[in-house]
């Protein structure tokens, strides 16, 4: 591409010395000279306009506009009237009315809109724009409708044709610096104008010059992205009583601080107290996102805004713009810019012209379908009817009400999908009898009830571990009335002189960690694990008969499994049913919402990124998520697997030989005795378990509750998971996690009351 370097800086026209064209010899020697130029004589029909212009009460006809020009003109030569303008960047010289027969001219159409002393007042105002994507917008604006007679203008970028989607310009200026651009389409409406440009950007050695030489700005336009000039511009516009204007195109979302009227105002409303201003000066990536969707208040950002801050690093590189809500930016400061000048407007604040809003569908639209809990609350008349049911057996010693408390609390700690607690407790007869709530684990988690029966059986490992201490062994008749039945175990209690189960794994260490025991997603360190610890974790999990303990320490095979994770996270939070589990059931969003459910996850549990948690809040909107899937992407989720498995030391699985509920039930055994024993060796596990639970949705459910695209994938993620760890097809991959080192949560998941779990009914 071939650019005129030397000239690519110039953007004011050369106005031709009237000594040039003085008389008609000295005009013939001047167009001589632009011979080979374009040259273009406007200069008659902009007299002959402006002679129409001013009879408005009689509307001349042509030959009357002709005549009286004629009778202007008798006696003149044309030629040397006006201006002669040179336009070097085009090579074009025109020939056009004098300066105030031009504005007067061109700003004809403005009254009464703005009235010509209005049009004057305006003529003496100075406007600065930093930032010319949308400022480019403005600035055209503001030129057309001349509403100042002084422009800066501010940009150290060039234009690129990704600018041409929302910067009118021509292909011709690619390589050009934006606001020398501007200028020169603003030359080329009108001359007049001063236009003074930055083309290397505003910084702190010259935001003074910019604010104050050739005489203080009246109204500074932010439209720049750099976070620490948007925070220095406004703290020195506050100090110089300028009131600054930024519109950031999406829900036409405007922004008006009158620094002029309230000096002491705090910048963008606000937004940014509490903040130390000095750590924009040198913002990382990962802290900017979330304090430029605090300065925007993300939460009202558009529905495509949203999803498209989500997509920024992951398939888009920045803040996405439209030629529509430019165009309509520049117009909207263009008007408030104007009022303020002419104190027709005192206030500051923020303001929406939100086009979707304003013209919008009226009728609103259906409600998304939800299935629906297709399960009734946990009913205690219907388990004592199934406790009676059963043939007589055994029943337990007498056990102190106190120690059965205990013991069902500390079953009650165990780990459980989303902390659903899925198990409901009833003491009748004797016998304590575990039941399945169905109503509390339905879930898109927990596919097949796979999830809920690995919580079983880990909630089983606590009550056989506490039930030791106190001296207890157990007898456990699991899935008495078959598999599809809600009770899931039958319990008996015998001292330890009885031949019944103990925990292999039992130690006063053991039961102690049971209420340490918790999910661990705080910042990790991985540090190398010995053949000791190791083979502790080995001997736990493989306790269990069946049980299989799989570790993986190579870092690419890591990395690779990570993708497979956040891959199966991202699917599972995009589909409608995953997303309204994920938002409405799981999470707890606030600290008052876990302490009032005691259940689901307290988002202060979640360890992530103040930059994690900003597209957390965003995603969380269901039409945020729609919209994602509907591009395909969420990317952004499969980054928060790869930065957890980076800081892992390994990853663990644990499967058993069967893919039935009794293998799931004691995979939880194993589960949780290597749980229990990593707690004691003072390492952090943070469950990844999003693959297990989805799987089977296309390995043995035929793609249930997924459209045809999560199928494919999931199917494709799975030949993948496979060819990373060759198993055979039908085990039970019961866990998946991540072991490391990493400080203890100063939070952790809440627990129900026990008095809505167990159950004490004698006869």
């Amino acid at each position: 591409m071939y650019h005129d370097t030397e000239n690519n800086h110039i953007y004011k026209p050369v106005f031709i010395s009237k000594e040039r064209y003085a008389d008609k010899e000295k005009f013939l020697s001047f167009i001589e000279d632009y011979r080979g130029k374009t040259i273009l004589d406007l200069f008659a029909s902009q007299k002959k306009e402006l002679i129409r212009i001013r009879n408005p009460r009689k509307r001349l006809t042509a030959a009357e506009v002709e005549q009286r020009y004629s009778e202007w003109a008798a006696g003149r030569d044309t030629d040397t009237e006006g201006h002669w303008i040179y336009y070097p960047w085009s090579g074009r010289l025109l020939h056009v009315v004098a300066e105030a027969e031009f504005i007067e001219l061109r700003t004809s159409r403005n009254q009464f809109k703005i009235t010509p002393a209005e049009q004057q007042e305006l003529s003496g105002r100075s406007i600065g724009i930093i930032g010319l994507s949308v400022g480019h917008s403005v600035a055209l604006s503001i030129a057309t409708e001349r509403i100042c007679g002084r422009l800066k203008l501010a940009d150290f970028d060039t234009i690129e044709l990704s600018n041409l989607n929302r910067i009118r310009t021509g292909l011709h200026n690619i390589g050009i610096n934006k606001c020398i651009v501007t200028a020169r389409e603003i030359a080329e409406i009108d001359p007049f104008l001063t236009v003074e440009c930055f083309p290397e950007g505003i910084d702190k050695a010259n935001l003074d010059g910019f604010l104050l030489d050739g005489g203080k700005l009246d109204i500074l336009i932010d439209e720049c992205d750099d976070m620490a000039l948007k925070i220095n511009c406004r703290l020195r516009a506050a100090q110089l009583a300028i009131p600054v204007v930024m519109e950031t195109s999406d829900r036409g979302m405007l922004d008006v601080e009158r620094f002029d009227n309230e000096p002491n105002r705090p910048i963008l409303h606000g937004l940014l107290q509490g903040l130390p201003l000095e750590k924009f000066e040198h913002i990382s990536e990962e802290d900017r996102l979330p304090l430029v969707l605090r300065i925007v208040n993300a939460a009202n950002a558009s529905k495509r805004g949203k999803v498209s801050l989500m997509e920024i690093g992951q398939s888009i590189g920045t803040w996405p713009q439209l030629a529509s809500a430019v165009t309509l930016g520049g117009g909207v400061v263009s008007d408030v810019c104007r009022r303020i000048l002419l104190d027709q407007f005192s206030e500051s604040g923020r303001y929406y012209v939100d086009l979707e809003e304003l013209v919008g569908n009226k009728s609103p639209k259906p409600e998304t379908s939800d299935p629906g809990n297709p399960f009734e609350p946990f009913d205690l008349n219907d388990a004592i009817r199934v406790a009676d049911s059963l043939a007589a057996g055994q029943p337990s010693g007498v056990i102190d009400e106190a120690i059965l408390k205990e013991i069902v609390n500390a079953a009650c700690h165990a780990p459980s999908t989303g902390n659903d607690q899925p198990w409901k407790w009833l003491y009748r007869n004797g016998r304590l009898h575990l039941f399945h709530d169905r109503y509390r684990s339905y879930s898109f988690g927990d596919f097949d009830q796979i999830a809920s029966n690995i919580s079983f059986g880990a909630a089983y490992e606590n009550l056989v571990l506490k039930s030791n201490e106190a001296g207890l062994r157990i007898r456990a008749e699991l899935f008495p009335l078959g598999q599809e039945s809600t009770l899931i175990a039958v319990i008996t209690f015998a001292d330890n002189g009885a031949a019944a189960n103990t925990s292999p794994v039992f130690s006063p260490q053991s039961v102690a960690v049971i209420f340490e025991r918790c999910t661990n997603r705080n910042p990790s360190t991985p540090v190398p694990i010995s053949a000791e610890e190791f083979e502790a974790l080995r001997t736990a999990a493989e306790s269990v008969e069946g049980a299989r303990f799989h570790y993986f320490d190579d870092r690419e095979q890591m990395l690779a499994l990570a993708e497979i994770i956040g891959e199966c996270d991202r699917i599972r939070l995009l589909n409608p049913n995953g997303h309204r589990d994920f938002v409405e059931r799981e999470m707890k969003w606030s600290p008052a919402d876990a302490e009032k459910s005691r259940d689901g996850i307290d988002i202060r549990t979640l360890g992530m990124t103040k930059g994690q948690m900003t597209a957390l809040s965003i995603i969380r909107d269901e039409e945020v998520a729609k919209g994602l899937k509907s591009i395909q992407g969420g990317g952004a989720l499969i980054d928060v697997a790869r930065t957890t498995v980076k800081t892992a030391s390994a990853l663990g699985m644990i499967t058993m030989p069967r893919y039935d509920y009794p293998d799931f039930f004691w995979g939880g055994v194993s589960m949780q005795r290597l749980w229990l024993k990593a707690e004691e060796l003072q390492f952090a596990i943070h469950p990844l378990i999003s693959p297990f639970y989805i799987f089977p949705r296309v390995t043995r459910g035929n793609g249930t509750g997924l459209d045809e695209a999560e199928s494919l994938k999931l199917q494709d993620l799975r030949e993948k998971f496979m060819k990373l760890v060759p198993f055979e097809d039908n085990l039970a991959e019961v866990f998946l996690f991540k072991i490391a080192s990493a400080p203890k949560p100063e939070i952790k998941s809440y627990r129900l009351p026990l008095e809505e779990t167990l159950f004490i009914v004698n006869l």
